[in-house]
């Protein structure tokens, strides 16, 4: 796969899907089985198109997406393409639907099969829509619109999938994503707090945008050894334990047994489900009581 950061032109025909692909869930994976599918029937180079940031981030909107962008890219690139076009979404955000068309996708990106999902919009105020797009290319290349992904009588989208995890309904929104929901972070000191009541935690530091609260039960991954996963609990929330509620988001993370020094190093938490809420305690006492009912619940 060759991976493009700028608009460029391609050498040959191709078969493109063209989204966001926020949280790259069951929906995203079926356009992208279809592009493929249909690039090696036509013989075509199999290409996504997507941009950072996220539109919706680029126009001010409140949104908080499932993937930072070096998560989103991550994923693309180890899906079956020929190319992956990653760009700013300023170099595009002006142009009018028509001329996104003719000059991107017909012109420079030689298209010559479009796959898109059912609510694809396009151009300069997302003016343009599925049956514009089906009348700008008529005659010069096919538009395919990849059915819906549906798990548990819902119609999978990273709309339903931001609410549930904003819930922190993280099993559910797993499903819906086809693989545990997980963030990125830097193991940072913190107070040092759980080494004195014997439950050491690591302090990470994610630029994920949703972080959702509560105690889960999670799997660790170091990202310089990937693919190995610890069993772990996580809690993230403002107050730990007793202090004062209005701290600061924390995600602290304990995998029972580890001691080794892990400050600095990028990690990955996958969460598997949610043990409980996030609540105050009297003191010490109570709170390690908790933490230990917590860790058996690691093999629920």
């Amino acid at each position: 796969m060759r991976r493009h950061f700028r608009l460029q032109g391609l050498p040959g025909p191709s078969a493109l899907a063209i989204g966001n692909f926020d949280g790259f869930h069951a929906g995203h994976r079926r356009v992208l089985r279809l592009l493929a599918a249909q690039a090696r029937r036509r013989r075509l180079e199999a290409a996504v198109l997507t941009f950072h940031p996220h539109p919706r981030v680029f126009l001010g909107q409140d949104v908080r997406l499932i993937q930072t962008d070096a998560q989103r890219l991550e994923i693309l690139s180890l899906q079956e393409l020929d190319h992956l076009f990653f760009i700013d979404f300023a170099a595009v955000a002006g142009i009018p639907a028509a001329d996104f068309v003719s000059g991107v996708l017909l012109a420079a990106l030689r298209a010559r099969l479009l796959v898109v999902g059912s609510d694809f919009r396009f151009g300069r105020g997302r003016e343009g829509d599925l049956a514009f797009l089906r009348r700008a290319v008529a005659g010069r290349c096919a538009v395919v619109a990849a059915p819906d992904a549906v798990v548990d009588g819902r119609r999978v989208a990273s709309s339903l999938i931001r609410r549930l995890l904003a819930l922190g309904q993280v099993r559910e929104a797993s499903r819906l994503l086809g693989r545990p929901y997980c963030i990125d972070g830097i193991v940072v000191r913190g107070a040092g707090r759980g080494t004195e009541l014997g439950f050491p935690t690591m302090n990470i530091d994610s630029a994920n945008d949703i972080l959702p609260g509560g105690v889960f039960r999670t799997e660790l991954e170091l990202r310089a050894f990937p693919g190995r996963r610890l069993p772990s609990a996580t809690f993230i929330g403002r107050a730990p334990a007793f202090t004062d509620p209005a701290r600061p988001l924390r995600v602290e993370t304990h995998v029972p047994g580890f001691r080794a020094s892990v400050y600095g190093r990028r990690v990955r938490l996958h969460f598997i489900a949610k043990i409980r809420e996030e609540k105050r305690f009297a003191g010490a006492a109570e709170l390690t009581a908790q933490i230990r009912r917590d860790l058996d619940a690691l093999g629920d």
